[in-house]
Order: structure tokens, then C-alpha cells, then sequence
């Protein structure tokens, strides 16, 4: 009775998710893709999408396991082609037998390659202390309630083998209240220290933000942008498993050694 239970719940779970923060869109797109499956058609599908979702920067449609239906990404949001490319929706694909979120699965993937375009000596990393068992990549801003009480948090984390690497993420962009100590932070010669002080877990002062790393503030924001951030703390799993928001460390360390 518990397992069919928990199966229900995941169900539920998967279907919530489908039908709330998902948007779906049909229309009709490109009659006769399935049956010009070569790149002069692909490259005809991935213009039309472009025109009609009015979407620069789309990638072309790919195939599923799941026959007759193809996968295109454009930013974070996955878009699938039906009917032979006549239609298209956007948002999450179901395995209701399997209760699988297909398009999480290629959000992960997506996620993962993305945070490994940013270099290590680009990031703010706070290593395991002894051996690493996993890793925690964290959006952050400098001027955010919940980065500060994660970040006080950090050394559980440690102790516990799990390495944290900040990402700057300046809520608001260039004109958000933490854009300058982030940039202030990133040009420091102990970019950790400079967290921590910047967090109120640490004494001292923070030099200026000019400097050549500066750029980097930006670019995490691009980053975070580009993988579905919105709010700070973001947390990424090395998977690319999302938690939202903050999590007690209490919560948070059984489920990255699990994961």
C-alpha cells in the first residue's frame, strides 16, 4: 500500500507540474517533416520555428524516444514538433506509465553543460574539507536574506564532503542592490574571505569592484538566466537537479549525498 501510495503522489506530482508550470502552446508549423527527415528540412523547420515564435537563438529539432515526436530547446524552455512537424507545444513531456518527466531529464543535461562553460577560477569555491562526496553549485547575491543564512551554513556543508561553488547571480542585473559587492567580491585576491565579508559572517573591508574579473558578474547572471534562474539562493546538483530556493542544512546534506 505505501509503494502504490508514493507512486500516486509522484503521479500527482509529475501532473502538477505539467499542468501549472508548464505553458503549452499548439500550432500548426511545418506539414511533412517526418517524411524530410535531412538537414536542407531541418534547416527549413528551425528558420519557421524561429518565424513563427518570433525566437532568434532556437536549436534544431532532434528525435525522441518517443516515436513521431521531435525536441527542440530554445533558452531554458524545451518545445516538442507532432504530426509530422505540422505542430508544435511548449512545455513538459510526460511518461505517464512510467511517471517520468522526459523534459526534466533533458533540462538536466542541459543545465550540466552549461555550468561546465564557466570556468573553476571563475567561481567562488569553498572545497570539501577532506574527501569531496559531492557538490553544490549556488546562484547567489550578495544583498539576499537567504544567501546570507545558506552561506553561514557552508561549513556544515563542509564537514559533511560537500564542496560549495557561488555563482554571482545580481538579482535585478546591473541594477541590483548586490551588483556592486558581488563585482567588489570577484576582484578581490580572497574571493572567499571577500564572500564571507560581503555576507556578514566575516570582518573587514571589501576593495574596489574595478577590475578585469568584474565581467564575471555579468556573465553568471547571463548563465543563470540562460538555465532558469530567477530568485536567489538557486542550487544546482552536479546532475543539474534543481532545489528551490533555500534549504536547511539539516535537509540539504542527506539529499546531496543521496543524489
Amino acid at each position: 500500500m505505501q509503494s502504490i501510495t508514493a507512486s500516486n503522489k509522484t503521479m500527482k506530482r509529475l501532473l502538477q507540474h505539467a499542468l501549472v508550470a508548464s505553458l503549452i502552446l499548439v500550432m500548426p508549423v511545418f506539414p511533412g517533416y517526418a517524411a524530410e527527415q535531412d538537414d536542407e528540412a531541418t534547416d527549413k523547420l528551425t528558420r519557421l520555428l524561429k518565424l513563427r515564435l518570433g525566437i532568434e537563438n532556437i536549436d534544431p529539432p532532434v528525435e525522441t524516444e518517443v516515436e513521431g515526436v521531435y525536441q527542440t530547446r530554445f533558452g531554458n524552455k524545451f518545445a516538442y514538433l507532432i504530426e509530422g512537424g505540422r505542430y508544435v507545444f511548449i512545455g513538459d513531456m510526460i511518461d505517464l506509465k512510467l511517471a517520468k518527466n522526459l523534459t526534466e531529464l533533458s533540462r538536466r543535461d542541459m543545465i550540466v553543460k552549461e555550468l561546465a562553460s564557466f570556468p573553476d577560477d571563475a567561481l567562488v569555491i569553498f572545497p570539501a574539507r577532506d574527501l569531496e562526496l559531492a557538490v553544490l553549485n549556488v546562484f547567489t547575491d550578495t544583498s539576499c536574506g537567504y544567501c546570507q543564512k545558506l552561506h553561514r551554513e557552508v561549513g556544515f556543508l563542509q564537514d559533511a564532503g560537500i564542496s560549495v561553488r557561488y555563482f554571482p547571480y545580481p538579482r535585478g542585473g546591473a541594477r541590483g542592490p548586490g551588483y556592486k559587492d558581488l563585482q567588489k567580491v570577484w576582484c578581490a585576491e580572497d574571493r572567499a574571505t571577500a564572500m564571507s565579508i560581503a555576507k556578514g559572517t566575516a570582518n573587514g573591508r571589501l576593495d574596489s569592484g574595478l577590475c578585469e574579473a568584474a565581467k564575471v558578474v555579468d556573465q553568471g547572471y547571463e548563465l543563470g538566466n540562460r538555465i532558469g534562474v530567477t530568485g536567489t539562493p538557486a542550487l544546482f546538483t552536479a546532475d543539474g537537479t534543481k532545489f528551490n530556493g533555500y534549504v536547511p542544512y539539516q535537509e540539504l546534506i542527506p539529499q546531496l549525498l543521496d543524489n
